[in-house]
């Protein structure tokens, strides 16, 4: 069993979402947890992969088939 100390508003806020969702703030802060858990853990999946890697401002706002019909074009 863990303890976990919240400030007075974090409090007053996971009791207002728990009464609302006739929920305990416990079941809350469990799923919270795994949700968190589930979405750090490293995937291998090749979507996944793509996922993280870095956007290049030289290829934003660009259709990527505009852009290759463009290279295509400079073949020519």
């Amino acid at each position: 069993m863990l303890t976990i100390e919240l400030e007075p508003d974090t409090q007053q806020l996971l009791d207002a979402i728990a009464q609302k969702e006739h929920r305990s703030p416990n079941e809350i802060i469990k799923q919270l947890i795994n949700t968190y858990i589930k979405g750090n853990q490293e995937s291998e999946l090749l979507v996944d992969i793509i996922k993280e890697l870095p956007e290049f401002p030289s290829f934003a706002d660009k259709d990527p088939l505009e852009l290759q019909r463009e290279m295509r074009d400079e073949w020519d």
